[in-house]
């Protein structure tokens, strides 16, 4: 699977987790562009359901995410990179379509999949310009 930020960066993680895509794009929306040290934090306090997003804590899927963002912050420190300076990139997408299988149904009962993933830049931002001058038109 390829990585839909476009970047040469080498402190990436990519994995596909059986959480609601829904719920995933959700916790990466509240997640991006932060510093990684701020992100962590933060999917900590919703784990302890100390924060909310709109009133929701999303314990699995802040579960799931910790976890790739542990797995990123261990190839950072592998390329000798302090991650706690670095700004996070994360995006979600749906995953495979998997279905639990069943005697008494043709197809069984589709089983929830999410694509995460997560990269570390000093960049602020991919893209931003395209960005820019879209608004503007």
């Amino acid at each position: 699977m390829k990585y839909s930020i476009k970047s040469k960066e080498k402190v990436r993680a990519l994995s596909t987790v059986s959480i609601s895509h829904i719920n995933a794009s959700k916790v990466c929306k509240a997640l991006n562009r932060k510093k990684f040290i701020d992100a962590k934090k933060f999917l900590e306090l919703l784990i302890k359901k100390e924060v909310s997003i709109n009133g929701r804590y999303f314990t699995k899927t802040s579960e799931e995410i910790l976890k790739i963002l542990n797995q990123l912050e261990s190839n950072a420190r592998t390329l000798n990179l302090e991650p706690d300076s670095l700004n996070l990139f994360i995006s979600s997408h749906r995953g495979a379509t998997m279905y639990r299988g069943r005697r008494d149904r043709r197809h069984g009962i589709k089983l929830k999949s999410a694509h995460i993933q997560a990269v570390l830049s000093d960049k602020d931002g991919f893209g931003k310009k395209v960005r820019e001058r879209s608004n503007k038109r």
